[in-house]
């Protein structure tokens, strides 16, 4: 047999009417009608509002889930101004954050440099970035310049100059090792600066 969330509601009611407590309630809605047929925290909501005085079998307002979503709404959102947060975006399109944060992902968006972005480079991005790849690899075939590109990150190294002449190489300007070193990752240096 089946039954509405109006008839399930109408049990509720009855239960409470007989003076029932809310767990006694779902106990015996679950035993009548099958094991997990209705949760106890909802049959305690239920009560609640029985208690309130209300004992109207309807639901109110703003319950359950929010609105659908598109996915060519939030395309065009995004489209319009690609620096909305995901918060802004859902109170623009009336859904949820994990709603909207969840068609990003099939839209194929993600946050780039504070920029919703597409995921995918399109053609003419592709075609762009092996153009300066090969630009960059021509010139490095004809004029080295890698190896004078002195790089430094979270976990500082120091480099060891084997001879005078790749000391030159490295540091074109006359600038020595601390000097480069301080110049480049001035925050991990600067106590050895000072030193």
């Amino acid at each position: 047999m089946y039954m509405t969330k109006h008839d399930l509601r109408l049990l509720m009611l009855h239960d409470f009417k007989l003076g029932h407590n809310a767990s006694e309630a779902s106990a015996n809605i679950n035993r009548a009608w099958g094991e997990e047929f209705t949760r106890d925290r909802t049959v305690r909501r239920w009560f609640g509002k029985f208690r309130s005085g209300d004992e109207s079998l309807k639901n109110e307002e703003g319950r359950g889930r929010l609105g659908s979503l598109e996915n060519e709404q939030l395309y065009a959102v995004v489209e319009q101004n690609p620096r909305l947060s995901v918060r802004e975006m859902s109170q623009t399109l009336g859904v949820s954050i994990a709603t909207v944060s969840r068609h990003l992902k099939i839209i194929g968006k993600v946050k780039k440099l504070d920029k919703w972005v597409p995921r995918e480079l399109n053609e003419n991005q592709k075609l762009r970035r092996f153009e300066v790849c090969s630009m960059l690899s021509l010139r490095n075939t004809n004029d080295p310049f890698l190896d004078r590109i002195a790089t430094c990150d979270e976990k500082f190294q120091t480099m060891i100059v084997p001879s005078k002449e790749a000391e030159i190489s490295c540091f074109p300007f006359g600038l020595n090792e601390r000097a480069v070193t301080a110049l480049l990752c001035p925050r991990k240096c600067r106590s050895s600066v000072g030193s």
